[in-house]
């Protein structure tokens, strides 16, 4: 499909345009933050993918950064770190140094043995920055320094992180680009202190359109296009706050799933029929179509459909938070431990500390024994898993779960145990950064089954 024919390329294009009219021409612009929506993400990373390849438009070098914000004090160094390990893991760039199809003479040793020397790795960043900039082939284009963190533990303290880089002082024709919440924006206080040197920009994109647009293409005949059109339609409805409409289009969705023959299909109209209903808190016929999903997953997974399993432990997931919502707390942490054995079996073991965490969450109070069993089992094995993966995960809370447990019976050793693990995973201060996050769901009033 060409750009001009894809909507969301259309609104791609019209980020790359808004960089080009309002910072471009101006080259005292040196940090720049857009302002995003929350459901806007995607969309914006698919615009850094964008120009991170040769397809881009913008006139200027954007290196994009997704290092997880952890604590003020390293992640200056963990910047460099990751940029350093990037370029030189980067094939294609190495391939044009070698092949001099490209001349850019940059030296990373100098910054890798200055990282484990210097007294202030902002400047270090800032001279790296510089350094880069002025080894590019085209010394006319600004480097820009694009920072998107996978994940931002505390944001009081990543704010202060940024005012302390930038008071530094950002090097001539390097520019930075940031990212904050429209609805929050955290960062109005550093872009009114640089405001000589700042440009916020915000685009109007209409995001759902885009998307109703690129999933009503295709052969309208086709089984797969009427269905999108059928997924599309049941959100309508619930926007709209009607249960006989979504009714409607939920069951033609089971209609034309279940003419394809596809059991996954099939099985997925179910899940996702009943996933719309939780608006409407319809449980009665939630459990029905759960139920019934779950039956034709199962015949799926006995005849080689390996898409049916994730399915399975979405639809376990789905039984176990309608239970949840119904009060019925010991089915559904029965449904949760299902989730997650289904999860290890079939090799997608990182879910299941989220379900164990829910299920011993809701049975603490009435199950202590259960609550001791489930709480070891899932600290047990997420000690089993690779640490960055477990940097999305709840393993932190369950850690801190588990520590507290020891603290009350008395188990010295065990709870240093913990506290090794969890620092060599987060950091030294990882009990506080759960407290915090603690108090953040409390303030937002989220429930455990919201929070992820």
């Amino acid at each position: 499909m060409s750009r001009e024919h894809n909507p969301i390329a259309r609104l791609i294009s019209q980020i790359q345009q808004k960089w080009i009219d309002e910072v471009a021409p101006n080259e005292h612009i040196q940090l720049v933050r857009w302002l995003i929506k929350p459901d806007q993400k995607r969309l914006y990373r698919g615009f850094l993918k964008l120009e991170s390849t040769d397809q881009g438009s913008l006139p200027c070098i954007p290196v994009v950064l997704l290092t997880a914000y952890e604590d003020i004090e390293i992640h200056s160094k963990k910047l460099i770190k990751d940029w350093l390990e990037n370029f030189e893991n980067d094939k294609n760039i190495q391939q044009a140094i070698t092949d001099k199809t490209i001349e850019f003479n940059w030296n990373t040793e100098i910054f890798k043995q200055e990282i484990e020397h210097t007294d202030s790795h902002y400047n270090l960043l800032l001279e790296m920055l510089q350094s880069f900039q002025q080894a590019m082939p085209n010394k006319e284009l600004p480097l820009v320094l694009t920072l998107f963190p996978n994940a931002i533990q505390n944001e009081k303290e990543y704010q202060k992180w940024i005012d302390k880089l930038v008071s530094n002082g950002i090097p001539e024709n390097v520019k930075i680009m940031l990212f904050d919440d429209v609805n929050k924006r955290n960062l109005d206080t550093i872009m009114k202190k640089y405001e000589e040197i700042s440009k916020s920009l915000s685009v109007p994109l209409d995001l759902d359109g885009a998307i109703n647009k690129l999933a009503a293409q295709g052969n309208p005949n086709d089984p797969e296009v009427q269905f999108r059109k059928c997924m599309i339609e049941m959100g309508n409805s619930v926007n709209k706050g009607n249960l006989k409409r979504l009714h409607n289009w939920g069951n033609k969705g089971l209609e034309i799933t279940k003419k394809t023959g596809l059991k996954s299909s099939y099985a997925t109209a179910h899940l996702i029929y009943a996933g719309y209903l939780f608006n409407f808190k319809e449980y009665e016929l939630v459990d029905d179509l759960l139920l019934k999903g779950m039956a034709i997953t199962k015949q799926g997974i006995v005849t080689g459909d390996k898409i049916c399993e994730p399915i399975l432990i979405q639809n376990y997931g789905l039984q176990a938070s309608s239970k949840q919502m119904q009060k019925k707390n010991e089915l559904a942490a029965n449904l949760f431990c299902k989730q997650a054995d289904a999860a290890i079996q079939y090799n997608l073991g990182v879910q299941s500390l989220s379900a164990w965490w829910l299920a011993y969450n809701l049975i603490k109070k009435k199950d202590k024994n259960k609550y001791q069993e489930l709480l070891i089992k899932s600290y047990t094995y997420g000690t089993t898993l690779p640490h960055d993966t477990l940097k999305a995960t709840c393993i932190n809370f369950i850690s801190a779960d588990y520590y507290n447990f020891c603290t009350k019976h008395k188990d010295i050793e065990k709870c240093k145990e913990i506290d090794l693990f969890m620092t060599q995973v987060d950091d030294k201060d990882w009990k506080k950064n759960v407290e915090e996050k603690r108090k953040e769901m409390e303030k937002k009033k989220l429930t455990i089954l919201n929070w992820f």
